[in-house]
């Protein structure tokens, strides 16, 4: 069973990870960290289970992913949410075709029948940095890529804690998010993109742990492929794309994996809030405004 983990060539050429590729319909033979994440992100909902008839998914900021339809025509009945078009502009990403804004957005490549799709998705609007308390009691969530965006370090715990209130005892949520290779100490901690630390995922599992949650444990290792060991600079060829330099950083995919325990009493979720504050760390690093549409257009897929 999958563990929270980062992209590697291994992990991609497994026979589980070229199976979802033909589901996801992606071009076989093509080394990309983002077809990584959706793979990763079905690998470990099937092998929970969450993948069949009457489950009940939520997606946060899912773009025009085709993990929507596939979960769809897997017999799940799926919430696909993402920023308004308004913040979505702002951003950035209507721009890089990121972003979607209604449902036929979200079933391009006639992964699903359109009648059943119809049937088993609704779209809404959401911001991840302000979950709607009416978010709940879902079998599984997921995001890939996604929880960097909100504007810090911080506000990328602050809602993978909130995150847990939209999901039953028991179900499972999947997590992609951009994780630091070439350092634990400095990184980008506020701005348009982040980029998690091993201290910060570290961080975010113990603030989970401690409201009884249960985190899948981590293997940071980055794999020894000819893939693992290219990084991609700008303006980013994309093919093998596993690492990618950002700034003076380089960065990878990673996965996290956490199921939910008995939601907490609230005086236990004001303890955690205490102790997820701001540190000085994250007002030190910020990531340079001119990089603004060069991080867009990484996130940009392959043709």
């Amino acid at each position: 069973m999958l563990d929270s983990c980062t992209c590697t060539q291994e992990q991609m050429e497994s026979p589980a990870f070229q199976e979802w590729y033909s589901q996801l319909a992606l071009p076989p033979g093509r080394l990309h960290r983002k077809y990584w994440e959706w793979c990763y992100l079905c690998q470990a909902l099937s092998e929970r289970g969450m993948l069949r008839d009457g489950r009940r998914g939520l997606g946060f900021a899912v773009g025009k992913e085709p993990l929507t339809a596939l979960f769809a025509r897997q017999g799940c009945e799926i919430v696909a949410s993402d920023l308004d078009q308004a913040k979505a502009r702002d951003q950035g990403w209507t721009e890089t075709d990121e972003h979607a804004n209604q449902l036929d957005d979200l079933n391009q490549k006639d992964i699903c029948p359109p009648e059943r799709f119809r049937e088993r998705v609704k779209f809404r609007v959401v911001d991840m940095n302000r979950l709607p308390a009416d978010l709940n009691g879902f079998d599984f969530v997921w995001s890939s890529c996604s929880f960097e965006h909100l504007g810090s370090i911080h506000a990328g715990h602050r809602f993978i804690l909130n995150m847990t209130r939209c999901l039953r005892p028991g179900g499972v949520a999947i997590h992609t998010t951009e994780f630091n290779v070439s350092s634990n100490t400095d990184t980008w901690t506020s701005g348009l993109s982040v980029i998690f630390r091993q201290l910060d995922l570290l961080k975010m599992k113990e603030l989970l742990e401690s409201l009884g949650h249960q985190v899948a444990p981590f293997n940071f290792s980055t794999g020894h492929g000819t893939a693992d060991q290219h990084v991609d600079q700008p303006p980013y060829g994309q093919h093998p794309h596993l690492k990618l330099q950002l700034g003076p950083y380089v960065s990878t995919s990673i996965g996290i994996i956490v199921t939910a325990g008995e939601q907490p009493n609230w005086l236990r979720r004001q303890w955690a809030s205490v102790r997820t504050p701001p540190t000085d760390t994250d007002l030190r690093v910020r990531i340079p405004r001119g990089l603004r549409r060069r991080l867009a257009r990484f996130r940009t897929l392959p043709t």
